[in-house]
């Protein structure tokens, strides 16, 4: 029976620690988006901006965790003899032995999961924002004059007129 060494070992046991805790970030991070979405649906613009403060956050947690990651599969890919520029999971798990590789493909295939279930709710989110930017630029559009152009910028402010354009004003005779 082929034994594993106990560096390798431990250092692969540190590395799928460090693939849980980036796990963890990225599935609160796609709760939390999931909350978001819920909350444009219900009009909570305060809850949206709260739980997007705190994605922030989140956000560079995730850059930590990901960052010390790296440091610890650099180190696991010098111990199973791997170039470390531009490592990628498959070829750590390709070179360990079973159980490890298996083990280290699990949280690869958890990874990719949850990172594309995440890109799906952040492109829905980025649909519903995009329908509601247009939606309430059409309702300010509505709100003026037949004949004053819709001037109002992406916050839904009334934009100055240009140079040398008549000065309008909303809600007043010209």
């Amino acid at each position: 029976m082929h034994t594993v060494p106990q560096q390798l070992s431990t250092t692969t046991a540190t590395f799928l620690q460090h693939l849980r805790v980036e796990e963890q970030f990225l599935a609160d991070v796609l709760a939390k988006a999931n909350d978001v979405y819920a909350a444009l649906r219900r009009g909570d613009l305060a809850a949206a901006t709260e739980i997007t403060t705190q994605l922030n956050a989140d956000a560079a947690g995730l850059r930590a965790a990901s960052a010390q990651r790296a440091a610890v599969a650099e180190h696991l890919a010098r111990a199973l003899g791997l170039p470390t520029k531009d490592l990628k999971l498959s070829a750590l798990v390709e070179s360990l032995p079973d159980p490890l590789g298996a083990e280290v493909g699990a949280a690869r295939d958890r990874l990719t999961a949850v990172t594309t279930d995440l890109t799906a709710v952040q492109t829905r989110n980025a649909n519903l924002l995009g329908h509601l930017r247009s939606f309430f630029r059409d309702v300010l559009a509505d709100l003026t004059a037949d004949d004053t152009p819709a001037r109002y910028g992406p916050s839904g402010n009334w934009l100055a007129p240009s140079a040398g354009s008549a000065l309008l004003t909303p809600g007043y005779p010209q």
